[in-house]
């Protein structure tokens, strides 16, 4: 009998009877939706001045639609919640975030402004509870089986992302009058006039987090990807995305760029002796490719230094972004000259003490500091520690249950590198593994932003992703 879902007729329930190769191109095609809308939605804010409210609606509509076909993927038992772990650990991490909402709305009856703060996210962030949820529809979609093929779009989607926040950021760095908040900062905080870059990011900061991503997908497909005009263009895009990090005057890109690099440099020389071979192009081997990219990385470091000079001003970048645009915090001190992330630190842990089971509420930060009249002065939204940001915004236990998402994630791709060294096509594992480690490592001095986080939440998930062209494809939990 067709399956039907509350005794409907088996027409309106035709996604519960689709086969099963079709239900792979729909999860393909919404996590798809997951990086062009949101690109979308940026490219049409730049555009259109004063739609910025609008920032979380792209997000809403790609995240809860990945929720609801989530839900029709345990409908046709295509998937089994207990075959996949990770979902309790998502599980958990929503409890608490509602939890910690709640928490807002039971201590704040007659402050409603920070009820809905917490619901729908400070002005100009929009990261309270909704996206949150949004985010964790995006993880659980993406970890549902997919195929190789699907994987290889979704990668090619990001790179195309990339480089179309890099050819906006090449732009906002130009100083030709396009559209950027990042040009001519407070004196106060950064004496020299340059023009920051910041993609369709919000922030060369949050920029430079987008930047981590696709570098780790592109270096790892410049080196392993056995079509040659793929791999070109991956290699290119890396190098092309290490350019415009510079530009954004944030030591972010440089943190997650690294990382990127050493951690591939580790897994080309732990996979195998003599590294993958190709016949095509010429460069032969992978770790000739690898070379390639990092003499480019250097050329390119070589004539920004030269002919530009870098400085590096991520204090100057945050409070220009809450403070000077958004207008969300209380003025920086012309006299602390304590580095941004001792600020964030210090204010974190203050709220950490006062409130550690739940935090004080997603999005809350600003508000907390405004309203302690003596943290008014050089309070900034964010912790710029993303660790800690999860910690005093929704709770110790929050936090402990992310870092054990994360660590379960980075294991389980770290025991997919054994897998990688006998099969040299299977490089999306090490793509991954490259990518999400090095936004782990500069998640250290940035946080989460709505214009980034989709991206990583989606890659977080695709870890757990079984692919069907490996593995016999069955309804139910997948043979190992």
């Amino acid at each position: 009998m067709p399956k039907t879902i509350f005794g409907t007729t088996e027409k309106s329930n035709f996604i519960l009877n689709m086969n099963k190769s079709t239900v792979r191109k729909w999860v393909a095609g919404l996590l798809c939706a997951c990086v062009i809308v949101p690109l979308l939605g940026g490219i049409f804010i730049t555009a259109v001045p004063g739609t910025s409210a609008l920032l979380g609606t792209f997000l809403y509509a790609t995240g809860f639609s990945c929720i609801l076909f989530y839900i029709v993927l345990l409908l046709r038992k295509d998937i089994r919640l207990m075959d996949y772990r990770c979902a309790y650990f998502i599980f958990g991490l929503a409890a608490l975030a509602v939890a910690s909402y709640y928490r807002v709305v039971i201590a704040n009856a007659d402050y409603q402004e920070a009820v809905s703060t917490a619901l729908l996210g400070e002005n100009g962030r929009y990261e309270g509870l909704l996206a949150l949820l949004a985010y964790f529809g995006i993880f659980l979609l993406a970890s549902a089986v997919m195929s190789r093929s699907s994987v290889r779009i979704i990668f090619d989607i990001l790179i195309g992302a990339g480089i179309v926040q890099g050819i906006v950021a090449v732009m906002q760095h130009i100083p030709w009058g396009f559209p950027s908040d990042f040009r001519k900062l407070p004196a106060l905080l950064l004496l020299k006039d340059v023009h920051l870059s910041s993609g369709l990011s919000d922030s060369p900061i949050f920029y430079g987090s987008f930047l981590t991503l696709v570098t780790g997908i592109a270096a790892a497909g410049a080196m392993y990807e056995k079509n040659i005009v793929r791999a070109r263009v991956y290699g290119v895009s890396a190098v092309f995305f290490f350019l415009t990090g510079l530009f954004t005057s944030s030591v972010i890109p440089l943190i997650g760029t690294g990382s990127v690099f050493v951690i591939l440099t580790m897994i080309e020389f732990t996979a195998g002796k003599s590294g993958t071979v190709f016949e095509e192009g010429a460069l032969k081997s992978s770790r000739k490719r690898l070379a390639a990219m990092l003499i480019g990385i250097a050329a390119v470091l070589g004539l920004v230094l030269a002919f530009q000079g870098i400085w590096l001003r991520d204090k100057a970048i945050a409070y220009t972004d809450c403070f000077y645009r958004l207008y969300i915090t209380g003025d920086p001190s012309p006299v602390n000259n304590d580095s941004l992330w001792k600020i964030g630190a210090e204010r974190s842990f203050i709220i950490i003490k006062e409130h550690p089971v739940l935090g004080i509420g997603p999005d809350l930060m600003a508000k907390y500091q405004t309203s302690a009249g003596e943290l008014l002065t050089d309070s900034i939204d964010r912790s710029y520690n993303e660790y800690l940001y999860i910690a005093a915004t929704r709770g110790i236990p929050s936090l402990a249950v992310y870092i054990a998402l994360l660590g379960a994630s980075l294991v389980r791709l770290f025991r997919n590198v054994r897998e990688f060294a006998s099969d040299r096509e299977k490089w999306f594992r090490p793509a991954l593994l490259a990518a999400l480690t090095a936004y782990s490592v500069q998640a250290f001095f940035s946080v989460s932003a709505v214009t980034v986080a989709p991206f990583f939440w989606l890659l977080l998930g695709m870890s757990w992703s079984e692919l069907a062209d490996d593995k016999p494809y069955k309804s139910g939990k997948q043979k190992k």
